[in-house]
């Protein structure tokens, strides 16, 4: 018989992994909701045109898309941001801001290595219907926090840009195909001085002002700071000057949530999906081990593609693989381990639907209850609830049960104490 593994870049997670994932998982969305991000659900398959609309050319080429049985052309969910937009544009009744996240499967064909599957979680967070500072600051600042709750706030910084700023900024050196331009930007990070030149050089930027462009996208460092330098070196344009003041309006907000300190104006942030419009940010490991942790910005267009209404929009889509390989690094990865708080044993048939009452009771008082299926004695029953990690034994006995009591057995120690029936639960939990 054919052994069938999973296919590269998709993963088998068993209970004991995933308990670690899902507590991560817990955090992020818990952070969520507690900003008052409301959770939804979406398809998993839509129609290939969503993403051609306006995803680019690198993304389509890594989709896992197909003709299904009706003869449509379909893809796999790459990125939820277009669902979205989708979703905000079929509901004209939706009352503003609209918050909402979202953990799910996402799917690309990309070169798997560390931290980049192809099959992936992610959590999106989202606002639409609000073009502010406020929104922008309150995205970051959920993002700000999941990190501190996952115990690796030190280790992680938001590199923030505004694609309008940079553009104003290109265009006052010259620059007419200002697009291309940003295009190799983006690959800044990837390339070396010598090839970065190279590439502005290649895409039309006179030899003359390369340099200008070097030092422009060199700019990096505390939002505040170099926001007060922005100011007196950008260019004499209402929208350039527009970006600089609404930059510095964001570091006033950031500083209000707290989490300043760890974002930083950096120019050469610009994110490849084509349908960002303005604020751009991602989150790095500080200490420049890893790839980028995740990204987001404002996309104010995007809903506006898909009907009439024109819907202003900015967010994040919270990455998991990197994280999980920061978190390891700083020793803050959950333990990948089953947790139990109980396992109810029956020392015989006749004892069991006593055994089984009790489980219930447990439950309905918020623990977790396993109980014996396999019809095993008490030896292999206590073996088994060491193998789930189970805290605590509750062996039912029909002496026991004569004298109105249970045994509680605590697996840690060993120690072991008779405790009143009526008492089980205010004793457990």
């Amino acid at each position: 018989m054919t052994d069938i593994e999973s296919l590269k870049g998709f993963y088998d997670r068993y209970p004991e992994e995933f308990a670690a994932w899902r507590e991560v998982i817990d955090v992020v969305e818990t952070t969520a909701a507690e900003f008052g991000f409301r959770e939804i659900d979406t398809p998993a398959v839509e129609r290939r045109e969503l993403y051609e609309i306006k995803s680019g050319e690198e993304l389509m080429d890594q989709t896992y898309s197909f003709e299904d049985k009706g003869g449509r052309a379909v893809t796999l969910t790459p990125e939820q941001t277009p669902t979205r937009a989708r979703l905000v544009q079929q509901r004209k009744d939706l009352k503003t801001p609209i918050k909402w996240y979202d953990t799910s499967k996402r799917w690309r064909y990309e070169n798997v290595q560390k931290g980049r599957d192809r099959e992936f979680f992610q959590t999106d967070i989202d606002v639409f219907g609000i073009e502010s500072v406020e929104a922008d600051a309150e995205v970051i600042a959920v993002a700000a926090t999941i990190y501190e709750r996952l115990g690796v706030a030190d280790r992680v910084e938001f590199l923030i840009n505004d694609r309008t700023l940079l553009e104003s900024i290109l265009s006052a050196y010259g620059i007419d195909n200002t697009e291309a331009v940003m295009g190799v930007i983006d690959d800044k990070e990837k390339l070396s001085d010598a090839e970065f030149r190279t590439e502005l050089l290649g895409v039309g930027v006179s030899s003359d002002i390369v340099d200008n462009v070097v030092e422009t996208t060199s700019v990096r460092g505390p939002i505040r700071e170099e926001v007060e330098r922005m100011a007196a070196i950008a260019p004499d344009d209402e929208d350039a000057q527009a970006a600089v003041d609404r930059m510095a309006d964001l570091a006033d907000a950031l500083e209000s949530y707290g989490v300043a300190d760890a974002c930083k104006l950096d120019l050469s942030i610009v994110r490849g999906l084509a349908y960002y419009t303005g604020l751009v940010f991602e989150a790095f490991d500080s200490e420049g081990e890893l790839r980028a942790l995740f990204g987001g910005g404002r996309y104010d267009d995007l809903v506006g593609l898909f009907g009439s209404q024109d819907v202003p929009a900015v967010g994040f889509a919270f990455g998991y693989s990197t994280t999980r390989e920061l978190l390891k690094k700083e020793g803050e990865w959950p333990s990948e381990a089953l947790s139990t708080d109980v396992y109810v044993a029956a020392v015989s048939d006749d004892v069991r639907e006593a055994a089984l009452g009790f489980a219930s009771e447990l439950r309905e008082a918020g623990l977790v209850v396993e109980t014996g299926l396999a019809g095993r004695g008490l030896g292999g029953q206590f073996g088994y609830a060491d193998s789930i990690n189970a805290e605590t034994v509750l062996i039912v006995g029909q002496r026991d049960l004569e004298n109105d009591e249970v045994t509680v057995r605590d697996m840690a120690s060993g120690d072991e104490e008779q405790v009143p029936v009526e008492d089980v639960v205010g004793e457990l939990v």
